[in-house]
């Protein structure tokens, strides 16, 4: 494994986006920025992609990607932001790698987009956890949906799970204001059916780490791989969630899929 500082950002400004093009080759792991400058927070990052061939395979913010790295019990501080397209905490070898990028075969482009907004002769650097060469193969994804809910009550919420044989769902976060409980169908049967206080109490348990304003639906909340969501014989998904009043909430759905399956 190699930790190699990445070439600079370009177009790092107060508002904008900066854009960098990683080199091809290796299997990236992770991706680590590191902000700086007179005034420069991961709040002020309000979007932030990561695209392979030119197609978005991770939409989230500063601020939602930083609370799901606490969540998940990873480093965080107030000037590193981590991208991680891996399990580090994974009970075996393989699955520490699961969704690793390879970059030596099937891909063209490997871009990071930055949205930056409102900072102050900000600075923006990078560094990347690389391993050997592999072939473009299953990868990490973070897609990001916003749904609104005009009352309280339970209702139901649609999340895509592709359609070349079904995408895997490592874990889907819900940030959000009011809600309480979620209940996740598959073919009609129950998979998943707790209120938030259970929930995070399971999660500690395991040693997540749960936080304000975020109910997270963790299928490997134990760090077995085995439990991911396997969505290939799926005929039917459906994700119900209770809110106690009127609320918006976007949902991040973690991925390992092919590049083309959504």
């Amino acid at each position: 494994m190699q930790i190699l500082k990445n070439l600079p950002f370009f177009n790092v400004v107060a508002t904008g986006v900066a854009s960098l093009s990683l080199p091809l080759g290796m299997t990236y792991e992770r991706i680590i920025l590191e902000l700086g400058g007179t005034a420069f927070t991961k709040a002020m990052i309000t979007d932030l992609k990561a695209k392979l061939n030119g197609k978005v395979i991770w939409q989230t913010t500063g601020a939602k990607l930083d609370l799901l790295n606490k969540f998940r019990g990873l480093a965080t501080d107030a000037s590193h932001l981590v991208m991680d397209f891996t399990e580090i905490f994974a009970r075996d070898e393989v699955g520490q790698s699961l969704g690793a990028i390879g970059t030596a075969d099937g891909v063209g482009s490997f871009t990071l987009e930055v949205t930056i907004t409102g900072a102050t002769a900000p600075t923006l650097e990078s560094w990347s956890v690389l391993s050997g060469p592999k072939k473009l193969s299953v990868i990490n994804k973070l897609l990001s949906y916003n749904v609104t809910l005009g009352a309280a009550g339970k209702f139901p919420i649609q999340l895509p799970y592709g359609n070349q044989g079904g995408s895997i769902i490592k874990r889907v976060g819900f940030f959000n204001s009011y809600m309480t409980e979620l209940e996740v169908k598959k073919n009609g049967l129950v998979i998943h059916d707790t209120k938030k206080v259970i929930n995070e109490y399971f999660q500690t348990e395991n040693r997540r780490v749960p936080q304000a304003g975020l109910y997270v639906a963790d299928f490997i909340v134990d760090n077995n791989q085995s439990g991911m969501l396997v969505t290939a014989d799926a005929q039917s998904m459906q994700w119900n969630a209770t809110v106690s009043q009127a609320d918006v909430i976007t949902v991040q759905v973690e991925y390992l899929d092919l590049l083309n399956n959504l």
